[in-house]
C-alpha cells in the first residue's frame, strides 16, 4: 500500500508539473522591451490624420468610371455598412468591391505590362505597341483618376480594422505606367514625363504615409517602376529637352522616413492587434493564447526598423540587420504557444520588406543622379564620365553602395539588397542620351567615407 501511495504521489507530481509550468508562464509579465514597444505602438495609433487628405476613397473607387467626387462619401458609407452586416452574419470576406460596381461602368484591367519581372518597361512597350494601346483603350478616365492621387497626403483604410477588412484593387495604381512609355514611343515625351513624375509623387506618399504594410509595399514597387521608366525615357532625350518642374521633387533622393517603414508598420500593428482576439483562435488553442502577449511580440517585431540603430543603417544606406525575433521556446511562450508560433512565422519577413524598400530607394537615388548627370557638361576623353561622377554631390551619394557602370557603358548600377525575390541582381538606371557610350570601362564612384582611396574594383 505504501508503494502504491508513493507511485500515486509521483504520478500526481508529474501530471501537475506541466500545469504548474503553464501557470508560471501565464503569470510572467510581458518582457520590458516588448511592453515598451506595445505602449509606443498604441500611442502612435491614437492620432489619426485629416480625413480630407486621405487617398483611400479615391483608390477604393478607382475601378469605376463616372463617379463624381461628391458621391464618394455616400458610396463608401454604404460599403462599410454592407461589410459590417456581412461580418455580423459571419460572412467573412463577402464584401470585396464597392456597390459602385452595380451603378457605374467598371474598368477591367490586368496590368500585364511593365510588371516587376519585365526588365525594361520601355523596351517591352516598344515591342508591343499595338497590344499596349489596345489594352489602354477606353481608360482615359482611369488615367485621370490615377493622376489625381498625387494631391493626397496619406492613405488610411476606411473600413473597420479586422482580419477580413477589404482592400482596394491596388494594382490599378500602376496601370498607366505602360501608357506613359507608349506616349514617349509615340513622340509625346513631355506627357510621358509629367505622368511618370505624378505617379512617383503618389507612390512615395504611399511608401511613407500609408497605414498598411501591403499598401506601402505597392507604393515602393510603383516608385521603383516609375523611376526606372523615367531614366529610360531620359536616356533617349536630348539635353535641351526641359523636364516638368515636379520631377525634381518626384525623384529627389529618399529620406530615412520613406524607407524605414515606421508609419506603415504602425498601421500594420493596429490591423494585427484588431485581429488578435481570443475569438480569432480555435477553442482548443485558447488555453495557449494571450492576446496581450501576442500583441506585445508583434509590436516589438514591427517596431525594430524604427529603432535608432536601424535608422542609422538606413541613413548610411547599409543593408539593414534587424535584431533576431525572440525564440518560440522561451518561458513566456509556454502559455502563449499559439501567439508565439504565429509571430515566429511572420517575424523574419519584415526584414525582407525593409531590404526591398531600401532597393526602391536606390532606384529613386539613381533617378536623382541621372538628373544631375544630365546637367553636367561633356568634356573630351573617354574618362569624362568618370570625371563627372567623381564630383557627384554628397547628398546624391550612397555611403555604402558603390555606383558602377555596365560593361556596355549605357547604364549605372547599385547593389540590390533584396537578394531573394529580385528579378535582377542589381538596381539599374540608363545614362542620359549624351552620356551613353561615354563609359568605356567599368567604373565605380568612391563612397563619401573613402574619398581618398583608389578607384574600387571593376564589375565582376
Amino acid at each position: 500500500m505504501k508503494g502504491w501511495k508513493t507511485s500515486a504521489i509521483v504520478l500526481g507530481a508529474l501530471l501537475g508539473l506541466p500545469v504548474l509550468i503553464w501557470g508560471i508562464s501565464r503569470a510572467l509579465p510581458v518582457p520590458e522591451a516588448q511592453a515598451r514597444a506595445l505602449e509606443d505602438m498604441r500611442q502612435a495609433g491614437e492620432s489619426a490624420p485629416s480625413p480630407q487628405d486621405n487617398a483611400f476613397p479615391a483608390i477604393w473607387l478607382l475601378p469605376y468610371d463616372g463617379v463624381a467626387e461628391d458621391q464618394w462619401a455616400e458610396l463608401l458609407a454604404e460599403d462599410v455598412a454592407r461589410h459590417r452586416d456581412a461580418m455580423a452574419r459571419g460572412a467573412d470576406g463577402e464584401v470585396q468591391d464597392s456597390v459602385a460596381g452595380d451603378r457605374f461602368p467598371a474598368i477591367s484591367s490586368q496590368t500585364r505590362w511593365c510588371r516587376r519581372d519585365t526588365g525594361s518597361c520601355l523596351e517591352q512597350v516598344r515591342k508591343h505597341q499595338e497590344a499596349v494601346a489596345a489594352d489602354h483603350a477606353g481608360h482615359d478616365a482611369l488615367h485621370e483618376r490615377v493622376a489625381a492621387l498625387s494631391r493626397y497626403g496619406h492613405y488610411r483604410n476606411g473600413f473597420t480594422l479586422e482580419a477580413h477588412m477589404p482592400f482596394p484593387r491596388l494594382a490599378l495604381v500602376m496601370e498607366r505606367t505602360s501608357a506613359h512609355a507608349l506616349a514617349h514611343v509615340h513622340g509625346d515625351s513631355q506627357a510621358a514625363l509629367k505622368g511618370v513624375c505624378e505617379d512617383a509623387m503618389s507612390a512615395r506618399m504611399l511608401m511613407r504615409r500609408s497605414d498598411s504594410l501591403l499598401v506601402a509595399a505597392v507604393g515602393g514597387a510603383w516608385a521603383e517602376r516609375s523611376a526606372s521608366l523615367f531614366t529610360d525615357i531620359l536616356s533617349e532625350l536630348p539635353r535641351q529637352e526641359r523636364l516638368p518642374a515636379l520631377c525634381a521633387t518626384a525623384f529627389a533622393p529618399p529620406a530615412v522616413a520613406e524607407l524605414d517603414m515606421c508609419h506603415p508598420l504602425r498601421g500594420e500593428f493596429a490591423y494585427q492587434a484588431a485581429s488578435m482576439t481570443s475569438a480569432s483562435v480555435e477553442p482548443y488553442q485558447r488555453g495557449f493564447f494571450s492576446a496581450e502577449k501576442t500583441q506585445a511580440r508583434a509590436a516589438w517585431l514591427l517596431s525594430r526598423s524604427c529603432s535608432a540603430s536601424a535608422q542609422a543603417q538606413i541613413h548610411e544606406d547599409e543593408r539593414v540587420q534587424l535584431p533576431a525575433p525572440p525564440p518560440v521556446w522561451d518561458p513566456h511562450c509556454v502559455a502563449n504557444l499559439t501567439g508565439c508560433i504565429v509571430m515566429g512565422i511572420d517575424g523574419p519577413d519584415y526584414e525582407v520588406y525593409v531590404h526591398r524598400m531600401q532597393d526602391h530607394g536606390a532606384q529613386l537615388r539613381l533617378a536623382a543622379i541621372m538628373m544631375w548627370l544630365r546637367e553636367q557638361p561633356l568634356t573630351q576623353g573617354d574618362d569624362n564620365a568618370l570625371t563627372a561622377l567623381a564630383e557627384l554631390p554628397s547628398w546624391l551619394r550612397s555611403p555604402s553602395r558603390e555606383l558602377r557602370g555596365t560593361p556596355a557603358g549605357d547604364a549605372l548600377e547599385l547593389e540590390r539588397y533584396d537578394t531573394a525575390g529580385a528579378p535582377q541582381g542589381r538596381v539599374r538606371a540608363s545614362l542620359p542620351l549624351h552620356w551613353r557610350g561615354r563609359v568605356t570601362r567599368s567604373l565605380c564612384v568612391r563612397s563619401a567615407s573613402n574619398a581618398d582611396t583608389p578607384a574600387c574594383a571593376p564589375v565582376r
